[in-house]
């Protein structure tokens, strides 16, 4: 500026600092899927901040099995290893009445997964373990938060949060999100402030549970159900020689925890024989519910996991279900927030997509417990052992069993991201909606190519098709391309897995959730381009 240029008779305005950045996603719950979801997001480059009501993590076992579905999706976030490394491998279940064991049955026969396994892990080392890897990215857990209010705008919700157990206002303090997804569980206040119903019923019958260290003759990688005259006893692995027993009390209206005493009753009519538990560390009596959210979505607030649905734990499948919620969720609203597809079809598909899934589980599992424990006398007793003769030695029905519990068999039916593909690819599976596939792919197996961080686009050939090149293009880092030429897949394996031909240009779009998105030949890229709109290409 020259001596005589105008300069301003009256000092400029002091600079206001910018506000501080505040994370566009909520999370309120640090269970499971609270922290799945946390770290989905983060591994897709979206600010989160996570809450929980509850002073320090749960110190009790709860939640046990970690299934073939949930570390796949654990592998997409990079925290599969961890899990696998801290937890106890199942190979078989062990069924008996009285004396006599019925059968001895592989786990996860027939599960067609890179992780064709159960993993026994309690649930206070799965949430350690998660949240390590989450402060490794920078986010910690603020635990003795509660939320207490929300209140919507067409663009954003302003989250009101008070000190857990205070119930003087002057204490909150409020925030302003762009989404808040409630993770925290069966009496989720994030359920209760939008007013969503959770319709269901409750189990008349009183339940108890131990963790107990157990002597006797059982092989600490197997699982138990036992019956006899006195009703059933399912026994799980925790690790140390500590085993959760889980069974049904006589009398429906105590529902005081039960005792050392009570629990080696139960073992003793009805367990396998010459068990003797010891050392309790965890004792509970509870009821069962079974109850669904009416709706995942009131416009910025979602739910996910025990605060969208809860169930018997028979099967194992309440924490599994939540985590796949969140995989489901993170990368919808991951694009949502960087502007990419259409947030409406994105964010509904994750209520018609999980939903429907929720109620399988939820009708499942009641099925497993009413079977398994509630139903009683000779006659129940004597067709429980018929049945388990006949499952047992019919591979296809043990492997059916095993595969519904593995949750690899999920598919997605409804919701606008389910298109339907092409003629040409009407009966080629995996079909949109269907799970992807392992295989190998060079010197490694393919599922290493998936993250939660972006869709991979698998092309049978050694260069993507003219016709797809293009389109892809303007997707940018949202996909990552894996071709597979004749060196990758030499002997056809992945090709034949995926039912494309070798060389060919076939093309395989596959989510983020290791869901496929979309297919096609290679001249045809209509149907990507249809999924992208959706979900792939900048909004607008």
């Amino acid at each position: 500026m020259s001596e005589t240029a105008h300069t301003p008779t009256t000092p400029p305005a002091p600079t206001t600092p910018p506000a501080p950045t505040t994370p566009p996603v909520l999370i309120v719950g640090a269970g499971p899927t609270g922290l799945t979801l946390a770290l989905a997001l983060t591994a897709c480059g979206i600010a989160c901040r996570i809450v929980d009501k509850a002073a320090e993590r749960t110190q009790v076992s709860k939640a046990l099995a970690v299934w073939s579905g949930s570390l796949e999706a654990f592998a997409g976030l990079g925290v599969a290893d961890s899990i696998i490394d801290a937890g106890i491998r199942m190979t078989h279940m062990r069924v008996g009445d009285g004396a006599r064991e019925l059968a001895t049955m592989p786990i996860a026969e027939g599960v067609d997964s890179a992780f064709p396994f159960v993993v026994i892990i309690p649930q206070s080392e799965t949430e350690r373990l998660l949240a390590e890897h989450l402060a490794a990215r920078g986010v910690t857990i603020e635990r003795g938060l509660e939320l207490v209010a929300v209140d919507q705008t067409a663009h954003a919700v302003r989250a009101v949060l008070r000190p857990a157990g205070h119930d003087d206002d002057r204490a909150d303090s409020a925030m302003t999100a762009a989404y808040v997804v409630g993770c925290d569980g069966a009496r989720s206040a994030a359920r209760h402030a939008m007013d969503i119903p959770f319709t269901g019923y409750t189990e008349p019958q009183t339940f108890i549970l131990s963790d107990t260290t157990m002597a006797g003759p059982l092989d600490p990688t197997s699982l138990y159900v036992w019956w006899g005259a006195g009703g059933s006893v399912a026994l799980f692995p925790i690790g140390d020689g500590v085993w959760r027993t889980f069974a049904m009390r006589d009398d429906p209206d105590d529902q005081s925890p039960p005792d050392l005493d009570e629990m080696q009753a139960q073992l003793n009519r009805c367990g396998p024989p010459g068990l003797v538990a010891g050392d309790p560390t965890w004792l509970s009596a509870f009821r069962v519910n079974e109850r669904l959210a009416e709706r995942y979505r009131r416009d910025r607030v979602l739910l996910a996991g025990d605060a969208a649905h809860i169930h018997s734990p028979a099967g194992g499948q309440g924490m599994n279900t939540g985590i796949q919620d969140a995989v489901n969720l993170a990368w919808k609203l991951a694009a949502v927030l960087q502007g990419r597809g259409d947030a409406t079809t994105l964010l509904d598909s994750y209520e018609a997509e999980r939903r429907p899934v929720a109620r399988q589980v939820i009708d499942g599992a009641a099925q497993k417990l009413h079977v398994g424990m509630v139903a009683r006398g000779t006659t129940t007793r004597l067709l429980r052992d018929v049945a388990v003769s006949v499952v047992s030695k019919l591979p296809m029905l043990r492997r059916k069993l095993q595969v519904d519990l593995s949750e690899t068999a999920l598919r997605y039916d409804t919701g606008a991201l389910i298109s339907r593909p092409a003629p040409q690819s009407a009966h080629r599976h995996p079909a949109p909606g269907e799970r992807a596939l392992d295989g190998p792919h060079g010197e490694g197996p393919f599922w290493r190519h998936l993250s939660v961080s972006h869709h991979c686009l698998l092309v049978f050939a050694d260069a993507l098709p003219p016709a797809l090149a293009q389109s892809r293009s303007h997707c940018g880092t949202a996909i990552a391309v894996v071709t597979v030429t004749l060196t990758d897949d030499p002997d056809g394996v992945l090709a034949a897995r995926y039912d494309a031909r070798p060389g060919s240009g076939d093309w395989v779009l596959i989510r983020p959730d290791q869901f496929i998105g979309a297919r096609g030949r290679a001249d045809d890229a209509a149907s990507f381009d249809a999924y992208a709109r959706m979900a792939l290409l900048p909004a607008g």
